[in-house]
Protein backbone atom coordinates (compact mmCIF):
# COMPACT_ATOMS: atom_id res chain seq x y z
CA UNK A 1 0.00 0.00 0.00
CA UNK A 2 1.18 3.87 -1.08
CA UNK A 3 1.40 5.76 2.25
CA UNK A 4 1.88 8.81 -0.68
CA UNK A 5 2.12 9.62 -4.15
CA UNK A 6 4.84 12.31 -5.00
CA UNK A 7 3.38 14.55 -7.62
CA UNK A 8 5.44 15.63 -11.05
CA UNK A 9 4.57 19.10 -10.20
CA UNK A 10 5.63 18.60 -6.17
CA UNK A 11 8.61 17.04 -7.48
CA UNK A 12 9.55 20.26 -10.07
CA UNK A 13 8.89 22.44 -6.70
CA UNK A 14 11.46 21.48 -4.63
CA UNK A 15 13.86 21.23 -7.97
CA UNK A 16 13.61 25.08 -7.13
CA UNK A 17 14.78 24.59 -3.73
CA UNK A 18 18.06 22.31 -4.87
CA UNK A 19 21.64 24.21 -5.81
CA UNK A 20 21.43 26.45 -8.64
CA UNK A 21 25.57 24.47 -9.89
CA UNK A 22 23.85 21.44 -11.43
CA UNK A 23 21.52 23.80 -13.72
CA UNK A 24 24.80 26.03 -14.35
CA UNK A 25 26.55 22.97 -15.05
CA UNK A 26 23.86 21.81 -18.13
CA UNK A 27 24.18 25.45 -19.58
CA UNK A 28 27.92 25.41 -19.51
CA UNK A 29 27.73 21.85 -21.74
CA UNK A 30 25.69 23.60 -24.41
CA UNK A 31 27.70 27.13 -23.92
CA UNK A 32 31.04 24.41 -24.45
CA UNK A 33 29.33 22.47 -27.88
CA UNK A 34 29.22 26.29 -29.43
CA UNK A 35 32.32 26.67 -30.94
CA UNK A 36 32.19 30.75 -31.00
CA UNK A 37 31.92 30.31 -26.96
CA UNK A 38 35.30 32.06 -25.49
CA UNK A 39 36.57 31.90 -21.98
CA UNK A 40 34.81 35.30 -21.12
CA UNK A 41 31.78 33.95 -21.31
CA UNK A 42 32.01 30.87 -19.22
CA UNK A 43 33.39 32.69 -16.32
CA UNK A 44 30.49 34.69 -16.36
CA UNK A 45 28.24 32.01 -16.84
CA UNK A 46 30.23 30.76 -13.43
CA UNK A 47 30.67 33.52 -11.42
CA UNK A 48 26.71 33.25 -11.41
CA UNK A 49 26.65 31.34 -8.06
CA UNK A 50 29.37 32.48 -6.10
CA UNK A 51 29.11 29.07 -3.48
CA UNK A 52 30.12 27.21 -7.14
CA UNK A 53 33.01 29.74 -7.92
CA UNK A 54 34.33 29.11 -4.58
CA UNK A 55 34.31 25.71 -4.75
CA UNK A 56 35.89 25.66 -7.91
CA UNK A 57 38.84 27.43 -7.09
CA UNK A 58 38.97 24.84 -4.29
CA UNK A 59 39.48 22.00 -6.57
CA UNK A 60 41.49 23.53 -8.68
CA UNK A 61 44.22 23.71 -6.45
CA UNK A 62 43.88 20.04 -5.21
CA UNK A 63 47.00 17.94 -6.54
CA UNK A 64 45.14 16.39 -9.39
CA UNK A 65 45.22 20.07 -11.15
CA UNK A 66 47.58 22.11 -9.37
CA UNK A 67 51.33 21.62 -7.42
CA UNK A 68 52.49 25.00 -7.60
CA UNK A 69 51.11 28.43 -6.66
CA UNK A 70 47.61 27.78 -5.32
CA UNK A 71 44.72 29.69 -7.68
CA UNK A 72 43.33 32.92 -6.22
CA UNK A 73 40.77 33.56 -8.69
CA UNK A 74 38.02 31.56 -11.24
CA UNK A 75 39.87 33.49 -14.20
CA UNK A 76 43.50 32.03 -12.93
CA UNK A 77 42.62 28.68 -12.35
CA UNK A 78 40.08 28.05 -15.58
CA UNK A 79 43.40 29.81 -17.65
CA UNK A 80 45.82 27.49 -16.07
CA UNK A 81 43.68 24.89 -16.04
CA UNK A 82 42.96 24.45 -19.46
CA UNK A 83 39.63 24.97 -21.57
CA UNK A 84 38.98 21.47 -22.19
CA UNK A 85 38.96 20.85 -17.96
CA UNK A 86 36.32 23.33 -17.41
CA UNK A 87 33.46 21.35 -17.69
CA UNK A 88 35.02 18.46 -15.56
CA UNK A 89 36.02 20.54 -13.11
CA UNK A 90 32.73 22.71 -13.20
CA UNK A 91 30.81 19.12 -12.52
CA UNK A 92 33.21 17.94 -9.79
CA UNK A 93 32.31 21.30 -8.10
CA UNK A 94 28.60 21.03 -8.78
CA UNK A 95 28.11 17.18 -7.29
CA UNK A 96 29.53 18.43 -4.13
CA UNK A 97 27.09 21.62 -3.90
CA UNK A 98 24.43 19.35 -5.30
CA UNK A 99 25.42 16.83 -2.27
CA UNK A 100 26.07 18.99 0.65
CA UNK A 101 23.67 17.68 2.82
CA UNK A 102 22.85 14.46 4.77
CA UNK A 103 19.57 12.51 3.16
CA UNK A 104 17.76 11.19 5.99
CA UNK A 105 15.42 9.50 4.87
CA UNK A 106 17.80 7.42 2.89
CA UNK A 107 20.35 7.04 5.77
CA UNK A 108 23.37 8.72 3.82
CA UNK A 109 25.66 11.36 4.96
CA UNK A 110 27.02 13.64 2.57
CA UNK A 111 30.04 12.44 2.44
CA UNK A 112 28.42 8.82 1.33
CA UNK A 113 27.01 11.18 -1.35
CA UNK A 114 29.78 12.94 -2.43
CA UNK A 115 32.11 10.18 -2.77
CA UNK A 116 30.12 8.22 -4.87
CA UNK A 117 28.95 10.38 -7.23
CA UNK A 118 32.84 11.64 -7.46
CA UNK A 119 33.67 8.01 -7.78
CA UNK A 120 31.49 7.03 -10.06
CA UNK A 121 31.86 10.01 -12.72
CA UNK A 122 35.66 8.98 -12.87
CA UNK A 123 35.10 5.19 -13.73
CA UNK A 124 32.55 6.49 -16.01
CA UNK A 125 35.09 8.55 -17.99
CA UNK A 126 37.66 6.25 -17.55
CA UNK A 127 35.50 3.59 -19.29
CA UNK A 128 34.38 5.79 -21.56
CA UNK A 129 37.81 6.53 -23.04
CA UNK A 130 37.90 2.72 -23.83
CA UNK A 131 34.82 2.75 -26.07
CA UNK A 132 32.84 4.98 -28.25
CA UNK A 133 30.62 6.61 -25.94
CA UNK A 134 31.02 10.12 -25.03
CA UNK A 135 32.96 10.69 -22.15
CA UNK A 136 31.29 14.04 -21.28
CA UNK A 137 28.01 12.43 -21.22
CA UNK A 138 29.25 9.73 -19.45
CA UNK A 139 30.68 11.80 -16.68
CA UNK A 140 27.48 13.91 -15.83
CA UNK A 141 25.33 10.22 -15.97
CA UNK A 142 28.00 9.18 -13.24
CA UNK A 143 28.47 12.67 -11.20
CA UNK A 144 24.36 13.39 -11.23
CA UNK A 145 22.93 9.85 -10.89
CA UNK A 146 21.31 10.22 -7.58
CA UNK A 147 19.81 13.44 -8.21
CA UNK A 148 16.27 12.00 -7.33
CA UNK A 149 17.15 10.70 -4.07
CA UNK A 150 17.94 14.35 -3.22
CA UNK A 151 14.78 15.74 -4.34
CA UNK A 152 12.76 12.78 -3.11
CA UNK A 153 14.41 13.17 0.26
CA UNK A 154 13.26 16.55 0.68
CA UNK A 155 10.01 15.59 -0.04
CA UNK A 156 9.84 12.90 2.02
CA UNK A 157 9.84 15.01 4.79
CA UNK A 158 6.45 16.12 4.63
CA UNK A 159 5.23 12.65 2.90
CA UNK A 160 2.79 10.52 5.01
CA UNK A 161 5.26 7.75 4.98
CA UNK A 162 7.58 9.08 8.04
CA UNK A 163 9.91 5.35 7.93
CA UNK A 164 13.06 6.13 6.32
CA UNK A 165 15.27 3.32 4.32
CA UNK A 166 17.40 1.00 6.36
CA UNK A 167 19.24 -2.38 4.89
CA UNK A 168 18.06 -5.04 5.22
CA UNK A 169 14.71 -4.35 6.58
CA UNK A 170 13.84 -3.34 3.33
CA UNK A 171 14.29 -5.35 0.36
CA UNK A 172 15.65 -2.89 -2.00
CA UNK A 173 15.67 0.56 -2.23
CA UNK A 174 13.31 0.74 -5.20
CA UNK A 175 10.56 -0.91 -3.28
CA UNK A 176 10.71 1.19 -0.33
CA UNK A 177 10.22 4.35 -2.27
CA UNK A 178 7.38 2.70 -4.42
CA UNK A 179 5.61 1.62 -1.14
CA UNK A 180 6.33 5.34 0.19
CA UNK A 181 6.17 7.67 -2.34
CA UNK A 182 4.76 5.93 -5.32
CA UNK A 183 8.41 7.49 -7.00
CA UNK A 184 11.49 5.79 -7.72
CA UNK A 185 14.52 7.87 -7.52
CA UNK A 186 15.92 6.88 -10.65
CA UNK A 187 12.32 8.53 -12.10
CA UNK A 188 12.27 11.10 -10.22
CA UNK A 189 16.28 11.66 -11.38
CA UNK A 190 15.00 11.44 -15.16
CA UNK A 191 12.01 14.51 -14.20
CA UNK A 192 15.09 16.61 -12.60
CA UNK A 193 17.68 16.31 -15.28
CA UNK A 194 15.06 16.71 -18.00
CA UNK A 195 13.95 19.86 -16.30
CA UNK A 196 17.38 21.29 -16.22
CA UNK A 197 17.67 20.46 -20.00
CA UNK A 198 20.58 17.91 -19.76
CA UNK A 199 20.73 16.24 -22.68
CA UNK A 200 18.72 12.61 -23.36
CA UNK A 201 21.08 10.29 -23.38
CA UNK A 202 22.19 11.33 -19.64
CA UNK A 203 18.50 11.38 -18.68
CA UNK A 204 18.44 7.68 -20.43
CA UNK A 205 20.84 6.86 -18.68
CA UNK A 206 19.77 7.77 -14.69
CA UNK A 207 16.67 6.42 -15.47
CA UNK A 208 17.85 3.07 -16.23
CA UNK A 209 20.82 2.69 -14.33
CA UNK A 210 19.28 -0.29 -12.33
CA UNK A 211 18.35 -2.53 -14.96
CA UNK A 212 18.98 -6.50 -14.06
CA UNK A 213 19.41 -7.39 -17.64
CA UNK A 214 21.24 -4.95 -20.39
CA UNK A 215 19.66 -1.55 -21.33
CA UNK A 216 19.09 -0.68 -24.97
CA UNK A 217 21.21 2.45 -24.30
CA UNK A 218 24.71 1.64 -23.83
CA UNK A 219 25.41 4.66 -21.29
CA UNK A 220 22.62 3.34 -19.06
CA UNK A 221 24.68 0.26 -18.94
CA UNK A 222 27.85 1.93 -18.26
CA UNK A 223 26.68 3.75 -15.27
CA UNK A 224 25.53 0.13 -14.09
CA UNK A 225 28.88 -1.16 -14.61
CA UNK A 226 30.44 1.82 -12.82
CA UNK A 227 27.50 2.45 -9.88
CA UNK A 228 28.43 -1.42 -9.10
CA UNK A 229 32.14 -0.51 -9.48
CA UNK A 230 32.21 2.25 -7.03
CA UNK A 231 29.76 -0.02 -4.42
CA UNK A 232 32.70 -3.19 -4.93
CA UNK A 233 35.38 -0.97 -3.71
CA UNK A 234 33.62 0.42 -0.99
CA UNK A 235 32.08 3.66 -2.22
CA UNK A 236 28.15 2.72 -2.62
CA UNK A 237 25.01 3.49 -1.33
CA UNK A 238 22.32 1.47 1.14
CA UNK A 239 20.01 -0.66 -0.45
CA UNK A 240 21.54 -0.43 -4.15
CA UNK A 241 23.42 -3.40 -3.97
CA UNK A 242 21.09 -6.19 -6.05
CA UNK A 243 21.46 -3.96 -8.81
CA UNK A 244 24.78 -4.04 -10.19
CA UNK A 245 25.29 -7.40 -11.28
CA UNK A 246 28.27 -7.56 -13.67
CA UNK A 247 26.96 -9.61 -17.47
CA UNK A 248 28.45 -10.35 -20.41
CA UNK A 249 25.27 -8.98 -22.01
CA UNK A 250 26.58 -5.32 -20.27
CA UNK A 251 30.06 -5.64 -21.24
CA UNK A 252 29.21 -6.51 -24.82
CA UNK A 253 26.62 -3.22 -25.20
CA UNK A 254 29.39 -1.03 -24.00
CA UNK A 255 32.40 -2.73 -25.93
CA UNK A 256 35.12 -3.31 -22.53
CA UNK A 257 36.11 -6.69 -21.49
CA UNK A 258 36.31 -7.31 -17.64
CA UNK A 259 39.87 -6.66 -17.29
CA UNK A 260 39.14 -3.22 -19.16
CA UNK A 261 36.52 -2.52 -16.52
CA UNK A 262 38.79 -3.35 -13.71
CA UNK A 263 41.69 -1.03 -15.37
CA UNK A 264 39.23 1.73 -15.50
CA UNK A 265 38.19 1.26 -11.96
CA UNK A 266 41.99 1.41 -10.97
CA UNK A 267 42.84 4.64 -12.80
CA UNK A 268 39.78 6.17 -11.04
CA UNK A 269 40.61 5.09 -7.76
CA UNK A 270 43.79 6.92 -8.25
CA UNK A 271 42.63 10.15 -9.22
CA UNK A 272 39.63 9.72 -6.43
CA UNK A 273 41.95 9.94 -3.61
CA UNK A 274 43.95 13.15 -5.43
CA UNK A 275 40.11 14.52 -5.42
CA UNK A 276 38.30 13.77 -2.82
CA UNK A 277 39.51 16.27 -0.02
CA UNK A 278 39.07 18.69 -2.17
CA UNK A 279 35.33 18.10 -3.42
CA UNK A 280 34.24 17.18 0.28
Amino acid sequence: MIATTISREALLHVVKTLPAAPQILAQLGHLLIDINSDLGEITALLKRDAALTSRIIRISNSVLYNTGQPFASLEEALARVGFTEVYRLTGFAAAAQLADQKLAFYGITGAQLRENALLTALIMEALATMTEIDARLAYTAGLLRSTGKIALDRLAKDAVCSVSFKAGAHVSVMEWETICLGLTNVEACGIVLSEWRFPAETIEAARDQYLAVASPFPLSNLLNLAAGSAERSGYGLPGETGYWEITPEKLASVGVALPQLEEAVACALENFQKLRSAVG
